[in-house]
């Protein structure tokens, strides 16, 4: 079963960096391949939706469902068909106050897909390098809040 892994160093406390990366409607703005997204309510265990994604030409809807939600530590999605995988996202707080954002995707490719499973390992991979910097980007060009300590001295 082939794996990725995406790691990256956000600027940002981990709650704040947990809200965006799990709200669907945000992904709109750094995903690569996403045209739409649709869910039934709040991101929580038990949540499904449905991805609707623009690869090599062809758009694909791929069914989801959220497996375990444990706010701000970790989410994972669960996919169904055409491209069955898992992929888990897990928030650590830094000691300097960033969050260090992993993505592990186990991605299952069944019938014909198998033989193009190395092909989209790589193409994963340089998406999701693409994408979490684009996330750093967005989410580190966000102002930081001033402190009542900070508006005090000011």
């Amino acid at each position: 079963m082939p794996r990725i892994t995406t790691t990256i160093e956000i600027g940002r406390p981990r709650q704040e960096t947990f809200a965006y990366l799990t709200d669907p409607r945000n992904a709109l703005e750094w995903s690569t391949e996403l045209v739409d997204v649709t869910y039934n309510g709040d991101l929580t265990e038990g949540t499904t939706g449905s991805d609707t994604r623009k690869m090599g030409g062809k758009t694909l809807v791929m069914p989801w469902t959220v497996t375990s939600y444990e706010r701000p530590e970790r989410i994972v999605f669960e996919y169904g068909r055409p491209f069955p995988a898992t992929a888990e996202f897990s928030f650590r707080p830094t000691d300097d106050g960033r969050t260090l954002v992993t993505c592990d995707t186990d991605l299952r490719p069944r019938g014909w897909w198998r033989l193009l499973a190395p092909l989209m390992v790589r193409e994963a991979r340089k998406a999701d390098q693409i994408q979490f910097q684009k996330v750093k980007e967005i989410l580190e060009a966000r102002r930081r809040p001033v402190s009542s300590e900070e508006r005090e001295t000011a």
